[in-house]
């Protein structure tokens, strides 16, 4: 008989369980009006939809295993396909060696192909759970010259992976992080730097796709199949799935706009280059530059351990009257393409915010400059591209005879910094390492918090466990006569959305509603149109402290090169904590606001369990009494 009550007291809360709602989230969503929508979002809802993924891209067809990805997931560095292929290093010789370093995380094994289509390479290894692999690529798979080249790789895994390369020649090294096809565009500008003496500032544009449309407007006198092309003239051509084609320049090719109809994959850089001009020691530039639509408008830009010379900063626009704030001042970049350089001496960080989407390269100086390691160049991802979970990499620890020391510049959404770890470390643990003065570390920048730390030879983990925490990193390692750098990790959300309709015509708007440019964009069969999305979520600026470090105010003018490219003078200003032009100022309403909605039924449920378990207990009590007791009988 008491089984039975208390079987009808189960069932009646599971009914008041199915008859009520339980919790239901609900996200704010801003529409295009500016007005805040209400829609439900139930457990594995918000990453953005299919549409995220580039106009025309297909996904993973593998030859082996499973590889198709979570096309649901936000698309970043760490991918499932790859397709890219290596520049020329110093003097166009062919390299002393190519490698690849492969990260797998998570729990499970991964398979991971590597083939070289045009070259009859075919690889297949087995990375462990949370482990790396170093693979070493023939060096004949670099390019050549110019024209064609027969070196693409193709990568393929069945878990997202994260591809790294490193092109080593005798004292002239340079590492990128592949971009994976589904994070490939249609619109880009090449990121590279003046190359020395007889060598040459390049690009490699490589097909995803048959009958690929590519269009180049050169900016300075470049070379393709042998034949020269002067700045005005307009190079097209077509390639298809696994074609690579590489453009060379004496100049610097930093500027030059690249658009197709169909996802392509551009590495630019030099084979060696001074940095700053005239400042010896040259070395080999290159990195996987992201498409337009990704690019941001909020950095964190950290200097390097182990050097005191500072570093070169250059910021480059992909839309005319391009406004950015850094070092207290407003600069204008009056056109795509054009950059400004800032030779910094000092080593502080710095933040850039800009009004239209920018791309931020940092370089490594010269040898000359404090005697440790030569130029590289890395990307600075945006804050708007962090990413979320964690990543595993492997730094480039030895080159023939040259062995690297490593380190690696970690940024992270405000306070997430005490939540990061390194390794299963905290980074805050790593007292020996730490940035700044004790005194100083806790002055966070307005939108992020910044670390830097020395890194151990082989694998390592970034991790952050908290939800919604998002954080990006660069690695770089210098030695005697050489160093190499590449960005770790970071996100290739489309930032940059469908145009719309305005007064003046048809302009580009970014993800959260705002007009990117005020231009009316060409329908040139796709080169400038990209799809509607609903970006993840994004990240919202603390009301923290003050976005400056401190106060310095030195003397030194900046360098930059003068010329077609679009160099301007850069120069050194005091911080200030406010950018001046009302775009700057951002809103807490701008980003997504979510809030915990209550049922009736948790509070109907709250109400009635205490009596309910109070009822039960005092049953249960009165029942044992009942049977200890003889001569008694149950009613």
């Amino acid at each position: 008989m008491y089984g039975l009550k208390i079987l009808y007291f189960v069932i009646l809360i599971q009914l008041v369980a199915r008859v009520l709602p339980f919790e239901t989230k609900h996200r704010l969503v801003r529409q295009s009006g500016g007005q805040p929508a209400v829609t439900p979002q139930t457990p594995g809802q918000g990453q953005p939809p299919k549409g995220n993924n580039p106009p025309d891209s297909q996904p993973p067809d593998s030859g082996y295993g499973s590889i198709m990805p979570d096309l649901e997931q936000p698309v970043d560095t760490r991918g499932t396909e790859f397709i890219f292929c290596f520049t020329s290093n110093v003097n166009n010789a062919q390299p002393q060696g190519l490698q690849l370093l492969i990260g797998a995380g998570g729990p499970l094994d991964t398979n991971v192909q590597i083939e070289m289509p045009k070259l009859k390479f075919l690889l297949h290894i087995l990375i462990s759970h949370g482990g790396t692999e170093i693979v070493d690529i023939p060096p004949i798979a670099a390019a050549s010259g110019t024209g064609p080249q027969n070196g693409t790789i193709w990568v393929r895994a069945n878990r997202p992976i994260t591809v790294h390369g490193v092109n080593s020649q005798i004292k002239s090294h340079d590492g990128f992080l592949a971009v994976p096809v589904l994070g490939l565009g249609l619109e880009y500008f090449a990121a590279s730097y003046a190359a020395s003496g007889l060598d040459r500032s390049q690009m490699i544009i490589t097909g995803t796709q048959d009958f690929t449309r590519v269009t180049i407007q050169p900016i300075q006198r470049l070379q393709y199949k042998g034949r020269w092309f002067n700045i005005g003239d307009t190079i097209l051509f077509t390639i298809n799935r696994f074609n690579s084609v590489q453009i060379q320049a004496e100049g610097d090719l930093t500027g030059t706009r690249i658009l197709s109809d169909k996802p392509v994959s551009v590495m630019s850089g030099t084979t060696c280059s001074l940095v700053p001009q005239q400042l010896n020691r040259c070395d080999h530039l290159v990195e996987n530059v992201p498409p337009v639509a990704t690019w941001g408008k909020r950095f964190s830009v950290l200097p390097f351990l182990n050097r005191t010379s500072g570093h070169v900063l250059r910021v480059l626009a992909s839309r005319p009257n391009t406004r950015f704030y850094t070092l207290g001042q407003v600069f204008v970049l009056q056109r795509g393409g054009l950059f400004r350089e800032f030779n910094q001496p000092v080593t502080f960080p710095m933040s850039i915010v800009s009004d239209k989407p920018v791309l931020v390269l940092q370089y490594a100086k010269g040898g000359a400059a404090d005697r440790t390691g030569d130029p590289f160049m890395t990307i600075i991802p945006p804050v708007e591209q962090y990413v979320a979970g964690s990543v595993t990499f492997n730094s480039f620890d030895q080159s023939g005879k040259d062995s690297f020391r490593s380190f690696a510049s970690i940024s992270v959404t405000s306070w997430d910094l005490f939540n990061t770890f390194l390794n299963n470390e905290a980074l805050l643990s790593h007292n020996k390492h730490k940035t700044w003065p004790q005194q100083d570390w806790m002055r966070l920048m307005k939108f992020n918090a910044d670390y830097r730390i020395t890194l151990g030879k082989g694998s390592h983990t970034i991790a952050n466990p908290i939800p919604g925490a998002r954080f990006a990193a660069i690695a770089y390692g210098f030695t005697e006569g050489t160093s190499y750098a590449f960005p770790i990790v970071y996100g290739l959300r489309r930032l940059v959305c469908t145009p719309r309709n305005t007064a003046e015509g048809e302009a580009e708007i970014d993800c959260t509603g705002a007009i990117v440019s005020g231009i009316i964009l060409p329908s040139n069969g796709g080169a400038d149109e990209y799809q509607p999305v609903v970006p993840d979520q994004p990240i919202v600026p603390s009301q923290g402290n003050s976005p400056g470090w401190g106060n310095f105010n030195p003397s030194q003018t900046g360098f930059a090169r003068q010329g077609n490219g679009g160099g301007e003078a850069g120069v050194l200003f005091p911080w200030y904590t406010v950018p001046p032009w009302q775009i700057m100022q951002w809103d807490e309403e701008d980003g997504e606001d979510e809030q915990e909605c209550y049922s009736p039924a948790l509070m109907v449920l709250c109400l009635i369990s205490p009596a309910v378990v109070v009822y039960l207990v005092m049953q249960i009590l009165v029942c044992a009494l009942m049977f200890r007791r003889p001569g008694v009988t149950m009613f």
